[in-house]
């Protein structure tokens, strides 16, 4: 069976109500699209702000962080030399209750 001369070639002519379909699918998904994007970058601009007051809350808590060990580090020095004065002490009036000059004290403390 032979087929008709330019059957498959044969463009067809959308309407014009088609069109308007068409048209106005395309603008309704397009509005769509630019909502859907918007709220994104509304979202993405809360995050931001959080991100950033994060941030700064980090960066106070890195400062406060490195005054106390500052701190701590100062308490444990003062604490180790009273502890060393107190040994001291305690060796001196050992030596002072065993009869020891001051002279061969002073000696005996420099070694």
């Amino acid at each position: 069976m032979s087929r008709p001369k330019g059957s498959k070639n044969k463009k067809t002519l959308l309407s014009e109500a088609m069109l308007d379909d068409k048209i106005a699918a395309a603008a309704a998904a397009k509005k769509k699209l630019a909502a859907e994007e918007k709220k994104l970058l509304s979202t993405m601009d809360d995050v931001k702000a959080q991100l950033k007051a994060k941030k700064k809350e980090l960066r106070a808590a890195e400062r406060t962080l490195a005054v106390l060990q500052e701190k701590k580090a100062q308490a444990d020095a003062v604490a180790a030399a009273a502890a060393q004065q107190k040994e001291i002490e305690k060796v001196v009036s050992s030596l002072v209750s065993s009869g020891k000059t001051a002279t061969e004290i002073l000696d005996m403390l420099n070694n």
